[in-house]
């Protein structure tokens, strides 16, 4: 069995409003930090800083996983970064993003044991 790889990510995240949540929509990694350092200097920070409306988050990420640095990025850069539109990322980070704990235990119900699951103790008035 091989040794682990540390490796440096950065992840690009969309802060979305009308879901209530954080959506991932993708990213990459390096295996020597100054790969990752030259990286996270050649992308561009959006010039309209936390006003931008594509609402855009890039995370630097250490080799712990830990964020230890964000900026807000364009719609453009996210694009080209990633490959895709950002209507298509957005869609599917959607699809793979559990934004209440009901979503979650729908998509993985062996977990209900660990949560105190208001559906199964009959709790009313808590958002699912």
């Amino acid at each position: 069995m091989d040794a682990e790889k540390t490796v440096w990510c950065i992840a690009i995240t969309f802060a979305d409003t009308e879901k209530n949540g954080f959506v991932s929509l993708g990213g990459a990694g390096w295996e020597t930090q100054a790969e990752w350092e030259q990286e996270w200097n050649r992308i561009p920070a959006s010039p309209l800083g936390w006003d931008d409306p594509a609402m855009l988050i890039l995370d630097k990420l250490d080799e712990n996983g830990d964020r230890i640095d964000e900026r807000p990025i364009t719609a453009e850069t996210a694009a080209a970064l990633l490959g895709k539109p950002l209507d298509v990322l957005i869609s599917e980070g959607r699809e793979k993003t559990c934004f209440t704990l009901g979503e979650f235990l729908d998509r993985h119900p062996e977990m209900a044991s660990r949560f105190n699951d208001a559906r199964t103790h009959g709790n009313e008035g808590v958002s699912q």
